[in-house]
């Protein structure tokens, strides 16, 4: 069975001239992928592995840390022993960038905690990284085959997901990215038989999958795969993914490493039980108005301003007790810029004054000078305009300048104008 895999592997290596990529998430069926392509490019002769080959991982930036630790040390393995052996391998850890990170999305935009319905986060911070790096690399007209581990008997709707995806020469088409073909060498394996070959073989890249073992022995799960697609199922009750999942009821994952040992799951366990309670409406922590400005009895909107910087002072305060870098400065010069532009906009100054009060630091950076706020109310008076209205489109402009994209400016700027003459409407009745 093996054997005759990596055989496979190693006859499309030398018959098929397109690229390589393997979609690494560090559990046990990547592993084994990584394994028998590592093993299929070591068995041809050396002046002739001229494929190009890499090797993609995504790192969301809220992932458990002992996975983070295991899978940065593997890696670096990995690219030792190409460099070594010169297999062509290169190994890559994409993020999402700052602008797309889940707290930027959810402390700086308002997003509500993902859940089963409304599962934001996997597109932005899983898909889109692994989108992005294959469209630069391939350029206008080039073509590669991912190899990817995903196995029918996982669950019932991966191998349904398998199953409708039409096959060529044992390769199939990705789903979003139309000059990239699909390879799942290792589909139709039982769980039993990918620990085994694990557990009985040396990792090629040098040591053993022992420490792989341990780590889900020690989580009780499995890891949530590397995403191709939107149709991907969701990591489910026993799986490896971000410490911040509110898409499951429990993490059974982070409470296994912390029965097991890991105390840094405690205080980052208890964070996410706060990020549920946020995501409940029922707590009143969001806004009764959308995003696109609507507003009915049955919706609900954004994370309301205070939720938001309550969060933030609760993530600084979270991060200075782990001793883990949670939030990074870009992040937090992003989130200043989003709450200027929100329907409840902060002066400008809101996280300089958590971040100092919480930990001391200045933040110069997001400071507004007298001269500039005088200069937006005249402004905003001759245009006939709310100071704190004109404030948020500038915001906005910005925002969308930060990320270089234009696509939706127009109906965000629009909804900021019909919260002004929606809020002018109430103030004038009033009077």
């Amino acid at each position: 069975m093996f054997p005759e895999i990596t055989r496979s592997l190693r006859d499309l290596y030398l018959n098929d001239p397109r690229p390589w990529m393997i979609g690494f998430s560090g559990g046990k069926d990547s592993s084994l992928v990584a394994h028998l392509i590592f093993d299929a490019v070591l068995s041809i002769p050396a002046d002739q592995r001229t494929k190009e080959i890499h090797l993609l991982c995504t790192d969301t930036r809220v992932e458990i840390p002992a996975v983070v630790e295991t899978i940065e040390g593997t890696l670096a393995k990995m690219q030792r022993a190409s460099d070594d052996q010169g297999l062509g391998i290169s190994t890559h850890l994409l993020r999402p960038p700052p602008e797309q990170s889940f707290w930027v999305n959810i402390i700086g935009r308002g997003y509500p905690p993902p859940n089963r319905v409304f599962r934001w986060c996997t597109q932005r911070m899983k898909i889109d990284p692994v989108n992005v790096f294959v469209e630069r690399w391939l350029g206008r007209d080039g073509e590669a085959i991912l190899h990817l581990g995903a196995r029918r008997s996982e669950s019932a709707s991966r191998a349904q997901t398998l199953a409708d995806y039409e096959v060529r020469n044992g390769l199939r088409k990705h789903p979003d990215l139309p000059r990239v073909a699909v390879s799942n060498p290792i589909e139709n394996l039982m769980t039993e038989e990918v620990w085994a070959y694990l557990l009985q073989n040396p990792a090629p890249w040098g040591g053993t999958h022992k420490e792989l073992y341990r780590l889900y022995n020690n989580a009780g799960g499995g890891e949530c795969p590397i995403h191709i697609d939107t149709s991907t199922p969701s990591c489910g009750s026993s799986r490896f993914g971000c410490w911040t999942c509110t898409v499951v009821e429990r993490d059974k994952a982070s409470e296994g490493l912390l029965a097991s040992g890991d105390d840094r799951m405690e205080p980052l366990i208890a964070f996410r039980a706060r990020l549920q309670y946020y995501q409940d409406p029922e707590n009143k922590q969001r806004d009764r108005v959308r995003m696109n400005g609507t507003q009915t009895d049955t919706s609900w909107g954004p994370l309301l301003m205070s939720a938001r910087k309550e969060l933030l002072k609760e993530l600084l305060a979270l991060q200075q007790e782990t001793e883990l870098r949670l939030i990074t400065d870009e992040e937090l010069l992003l989130i200043q810029q989003m709450w200027k532009g929100a329907r409840d906009p902060d002066d400008g100054r809101g996280v300089a004054r958590i971040l100092n009060a919480q930990s001391g630091l200045p933040m110069n950076d997001v400071r507004k000078t007298s001269r500039l706020r005088r200069l937006e109310a005249e402004i905003a008076e001759e245009q006939n305009l709310n100071a704190d209205t004109l404030l948020r489109l500038v915001s906005k402009v910005d925002e969308y300048s930060e990320s270089q994209r234009a696509h939706g400016l127009q109906a965000a700027l629009r909804s900021i104008l019909e919260d002004d003459l929606r809020e002018s409407g109430a103030s004038q009745s009033k009077d």
